[in-house]
């Protein structure tokens, strides 16, 4: 995409320096010749009187101004420099100033945003270049842009695997794979979120088998499902709150989900910058499988960026809250967002679908939009000192969140006995659906 126009926007009350009257001493200084070879062309209008006057000259009053215009001295009028109109016949004119007007905001900087945000268009890609990089805008979503080729190579070499250990590209036995991807057994070899690879159970050891672990008629123990070297291995892969991020469960997940990885996560990675949206995007998809972790089945595994892309729309809630007064329509931005996140949580109860991730993202989302949005633009002091101290606020829940998950996750002896009833939030109690060990997304 090509640079953005820049602001066309200016004082309304400013002057260039053709703007300005001089006289005709301060010509011969600006120019440095002689007074007399300073003679008007023809046709020009005639220069104003200077403002050095010979001794017992009386000297020119300053025109009146009205109150609504200010005085000498002031932004309006430079208080060594008698400004005055000029009359009809002298062929020149100068406007009358008038106050100053805030500008309007603009919404054209990237056509259209899926979702709304203020972007300030003046110097929108001047300053430091580090400190643009840090706290942004950017040109180029790097992030968003190299994490999507990552999960790319990833969704293949998982149809690559499962080709290794069934023979097939995608599952089609003992069950189709309606998202066209590998099976659960495979995805849980890669690298899924499925808690009982993650700390030891109470009724689950690393020798219990599994039926139709890479095909129909094959069993396998734990450990060989969660590719732990032995038996006697602990169960403690803590990197299953990170690489799920990255994984799929198949192509037709994969391709909903960069939709709006693409569109809305690089809209806002250019608008906070690199290090900021990281920290939203990773830090909502870790902290949705922590919840995830701890609320789900026990054996349901789950995979896919869904949680980091609801944590972007909780950013966008903040978002629209901060920057109420320059959004054309806040109340129907808000209303749109709202409905469209009711819906995809409601389609989260599905089967096959971790909406405890989803709800774990959206909440990092809310509270991490607390801390790194940037200050309402033409806030006050008050408004800026209130910002602060929502942020220092919202760090430290953020804080608390993390440390309180994980260590309630790997402290309870079951962590299906941490809210048995929440199970409830990522699915519906019809033919069984709370008790299935699909994959979820």
């Amino acid at each position: 995409m090509g640079r953005p126009p820049s602001s066309s926007y200016q004082r309304a009350n400013s002057f260039t320096a053709n703007d300005i009257p001089i006289g005709a001493q301060q010509q011969q200084a600006l120019l440095g010749s002689p007074m007399a070879s300073q003679q008007p062309s023809p046709g020009s209008p005639p220069p104003p009187p200077s403002h050095t006057q010979m001794p017992g000259t009386p000297q020119p009053q300053p025109p009146q101004l009205p109150q609504h215009q200010g005085k000498q001295g002031n932004d309006y009028y430079p208080s060594d420099i008698e400004m005055q109109n000029r009359s009809a016949s002298s062929g020149a004119y100068y406007p009358q100033p008038y106050p100053h007007q805030p500008q309007q905001p603009m919404y054209t900087m990237y056509p259209p945003p899926p979702q709304p945000m203020y972007i300030q268009q003046a110097d929108i890609y001047t300053g430091h270049p580090l400190k643009r990089a840090v706290f942004g805008p950017v040109r180029h979503a790097v992030f968003s842009q190299l994490s999507a080729l990552a999960m790319l190579a990833m969704m293949i070499y998982e149809l690559v695997r499962n080709w290794q250990l069934t023979g097939s590209v995608i599952q089609t036995q003992p069950n189709f794979n309606v998202m066209i991807g590998p099976s659960f057994s495979v995805l849980i070899n890669l690298g899924a979120k499925f808690t009982p690879c993650m700390r030891p159970l109470p009724n689950i050891s690393l020798s219990s088998p599994y039926g139709q672990c890479f095909g129909p008629s094959d069993t396998c123990t734990l450990a060989t499902m969660c590719a732990l070297p032995s038996t006697t291995a602990v169960p403690d892969q803590a990197y299953r709150f990170v690489v799920p991020i990255f994984m799929h469960a198949g192509i037709v997940h994969f391709l909903l989900n960069m939709l709006t990885h693409l569109r809305l996560g690089v809209d806002l990675e250019r608008s906070l910058g690199f290090p900021r949206y990281v920290l939203l995007y990773m830090g909502s998809g870790i902290w949705g499988f922590v919840l995830s972790a701890m609320l789900s089945n026990e054996n349901t595994a789950s995979m896919g960026c869904s949680g980091a892309l609801f944590g972007l729309i909780g950013y966008m809630f903040i978002d629209v809250l901060v920057n109420w007064k320059v959004i054309q329509h806040p109340w129907r931005e808000l209303i749109s967002l709202l409905i469209s996140t009711i819906i995809s949580l409601v389609l989260g109860l599905l089967p096959g679908l971790d909406n405890f991730a989803h709800l774990g993202g959206f909440a990092v989302g809310l509270v991490m939009g607390l801390l790194i949005a940037p200050t309402r633009p033409m806030a006050t002091k008050n408004v800026q000192l209130l910002t602060w101290l929502g942020r220092i606020v919202a760090l430290a829940i953020l804080i608390v969140m993390f440390v309180v998950g994980i260590k309630q996750f790997y402290d309870s002896p079951d962590p299906s006995l941490i809210c048995p009833n929440c199970k409830y939030l990522s699915c519906l109690p019809v033919n069984g659906w709370c008790d299935t060990n699909q994959p979820g997304t």
